[in-house]
């Protein structure tokens, strides 16, 4: 089943998909890069000779024939466009990549190829929601006490607000989301409802 984000974008020629069948994650006819993430904050632009970065949670290309793909199954897909399409990519954030400043990272190299950051546009697809992530107390201590909500002595806590914030440190002020949430709906992966070792695909291009 494919699922477009592209219209949440309103951006010429991006388009943002996912699909549910993680064995079928070559659904368009571009030449697709991919990762081996591992929850680091490692980055990576892509090299033609390369298909798959290995340790690599984040990649981005200033190529429009090429096609970005991220795995997920609660954690944050992340994706960037730039305005004036100087360069877009994807980021795989979850609770150990935000507090390990990922989206940080993302910015020194952002800044290699676009003058001003407040040109990029942030679109985070579907993950799971603040009421369906429950977390323990050191999450406070991560993130502070704003992103976390105390519900019959419970933590939830809001991942999605965390990464605008951090984005707007950065000074990435147009983040857009799916709201949609993976734990809810049964037709995307999520590894807090059923332990799935399966994964959603993302991918983002140019037509």
């Amino acid at each position: 089943m494919i699922f477009d984000f592209s219209d949440k974008i309103n951006k010429t020629g991006i388009k943002i998909l996912f699909s549910n069948d993680e064995l079928n994650d070559h659904f368009i006819e571009k030449k697709s890069f991919s990762m081996n993430q591992t929850h680091s904050t490692n980055l990576k632009m892509i090299k033609e000779e390369k298909f798959i970065y290995e340790d690599t949670d984040g990649i981005f290309s200033n190529n429009k024939n090429h096609s970005l793909i991220v795995r997920t199954a609660d954690c944050l897909p992340i994706f960037f466009i730039h305005q004036n399409d100087n360069i877009f990519g994807v980021l795989h954030a979850g609770w150990k990549g935000l507090k390990n400043k990922i989206i940080m990272e993302s910015a020194n190299l952002l800044k290699n190829y676009v003058d001003d950051l407040s040109e990029m546009i942030v679109f985070i697809g579907p993950s799971i929601s603040q009421k369906n992530y429950e977390v323990k107390n050191e999450f406070i201590n991560y993130f502070g006490s704003s992103f976390i909500k105390n519900v019959d002595d419970k933590l939830f806590c809001n991942l999605n607000e965390i990464a605008k914030s951090q984005l707007n440190e950065i000074g990435i002020t147009r983040v857009i989301y799916s709201n949609q949430c993976t734990y809810e709906n049964e037709n995307y992966h999520s590894f807090r409802r059923n332990k799935t070792s399966e994964r959603m695909v993302g991918v983002i291009y140019y037509e």
